[in-house]
């Protein structure tokens, strides 16, 4: 009984998803539609970036190809999207690292806090091309990395002010799911508590947790301010997001569509990245007049030291040593 009650909403989305297709391919004769699922809402960067790759797509194809972008979790949370890019049931998502690093280790590497500087860092690693073997690898789990999204810059937030370890201990934080963020939160005195991001709001008014962990948009956005109005600026960690898609579908273009939709991805991720900036900033002004505390005098340092053992721990495996080497190699420069 169990096991059916699982398959049926799969099943139920599968046909909604092959109904609304074939919606868009009457409405759009000769289109192939590319279903693309986004948690988040239909304003954040993320979700806008993709809608833009869709038109330039569309246009560098003569309108062959068009996406039908999916916000809001309204095709289940990230795990459940990625699986079924995998399966071939949707074309598209945008993955969180946490997500990623579970099949391949290197990736592991993104989530160890205080990594980057800042996002220009971040920019800068991504830059040299260092990735490509390392996205190369996903590809036999049947789906191929595009492109990065930056995620910006997280930190925590709660019921009261964060400010260094004394404020931490003992405290449950949503992350994501990730052993790296639980080792994290037990480092700085806290534990992590993993949930889908659509279950954090209730899950912080119900004291399930005390709080949660988040770039500004997604905090403003999904208005939880309400109920952990104290903002802290940990910047404890910078960790890209990633535009997969089903590797079939994507070896099926033709070579001169592949170019296409490359260049579609470049100039979504420089228009995601330019949209950030400021969204960061309008996000930050909204959840002030929502009732939103901002904290800036955090300790970071004092956060930094604690986590140091975690970066040893991680760097015992070689390729993760590797990659790591790579980002600090980076911030030298």
């Amino acid at each position: 009984m169990k096991q059916i009650k699982n398959i049926l909403p799969v099943l139920c989305f599968v046909i909604c998803v092959f109904f609304i297709s074939g919606c868009n391919a009457g409405k759009n004769s000769g289109a192939k539609i590319w279903n693309v699922a986004v948690i988040h809402k239909d304003t954040h960067p993320e979700t806008l970036a993709m809608v833009k790759m869709g038109e330039i797509f569309a246009q560098l194809t003569d309108g062959r190809y068009r996406f039908e972008v999916f916000p809001n979790e309204l095709l289940g949370p990230q795990r459940e999207t990625l699986e079924q890019v995998q399966y071939g049931i949707i074309e598209m998502a945008v993955i969180g690292n946490p997500n990623i690093s579970s099949f391949v280790d290197g990736f592991l590497t993104f989530e160890m806090p205080f990594l980057f500087n800042d996002l220009e860092h971040q920019k800068k690693f991504f830059e040299t091309g260092f990735t490509a073997p390392l996205f190369k690898q996903t590809e036999k789990f049947n789906f191929r990395i595009i492109t990065y999204f930056t995620g910006g810059t997280r930190n925590m937030y709660s019921h009261k002010p964060i400010r260094g370890l004394a404020d931490l201990k003992g405290m449950k934080i949503r992350t994501a799911e990730s052993d790296t963020y639980s080792k994290m939160m037990k480092a700085l005195g806290g534990a992590a508590t993993p949930m889908s991001f659509g279950e954090v709001f209730t899950a912080i008014q119900s004291k399930v947790v005390d709080g949660a962990e988040n770039n500004e948009p997604s905090y403003n956005n999904s208005k939880h301010y309400e109920v952990a109005p104290y903002y802290s600026y940990t910047k404890h960690l910078i960790v890209p997001d990633y535009l997969i898609v089903n590797a079939k579908v994507y070896n099926s273009l033709s070579d001169a569509d592949k170019k296409a939709f490359q260049e579609a991805a470049k100039r979504a991720e420089e228009y995601e990245r330019e949209l950030w900036t400021k969204e960061e900033t309008k996000s930050m002004e909204e959840a002030v007049k929502g009732g939103a505390k901002v904290i800036k005098d955090v300790d970071i340092e004092s956060l930094r030291n604690a986590v140091a053992p975690l970066h040893a721990e991680l760097c015992k495996n070689p390729y993760i040593k590797k990659v790591y080497d790579a980002v600090r190699e980076t911030a030298d420069k």
